[in-house]
C-alpha cells in the first residue's frame, strides 16, 4: 500500500467531511445542475453552494462546463461511482446499524446550521 497520509488524500476527506457538499453531491447524482437549482433542491442560499460546490471542485469531484449563469455542474463518475461503491461495501459489511437515513427535515435543519459556520483549516 502507498503512503496514505499526503496532503491531497487529506483534502479529499476534508472536503467531503462536510453534509452540504455531500448533499450537493447526492443533488448531482440525478444529473447536471446550475447553482440555483441545487441551491433549491437543497433549501440553500446559493452563496452557500457556491462556497462548497469550490470546494468539491478544487478536489475534481465535481465538474462544470459552461459560464456565468448557464454554468452547470456534475459529478466526475470516474471518482464518484468507485468512492460510492467503496462506502457502500464498507457500511453494509461493517455499519449495518447506519444505513438508517436522518429524516429530511432534521438533515436539512443541521445542513443550514453547517452550512452558516465558518470553517478554519490550519496546515502546517
Amino acid at each position: 500500500m502507498k503512503e496514505f497520509c499526503t496532503e491531497a488524500y487529506y483534502m479529499i476527506f476534508v472536503t467531503l467531511a462536510n453534509r452540504t457538499r455531500l448533499a450537493i453531491i447526492d443533488s448531482l447524482k440525478d444529473g447536471d445542475k446550475t447553482v440555483s437549482e441545487i441551491a433549491s433542491s437543497l433549501e440553500q442560499t446559493e452563496d452557500v453552494v457556491s462556497s462548497n460546490i469550490l470546494h468539491l471542485a478544487k478536489c475534481f469531484l465535481v465538474l462544470s462546463s459552461g459560464s456565468g449563469k448557464q454554468k452547470t455542474y456534475c459529478l466526475n463518475k470516474e471518482i464518484i461511482e468507485p468512492l460510492s461503491e467503496q462506502l457502500e461495501f464498507h457500511v453494509n459489511k461493517y455499519c449495518p446499524g447506519l444505513t438508517k437515513c436522518v429524516p429530511a427535515d432534521k438533515l436539512k435543519e443541521y445542513m443550514k446550521s453547517e452550512a452558516s459556520k465558518m470553517t478554519y483549516i490550519e496546515h502546517e
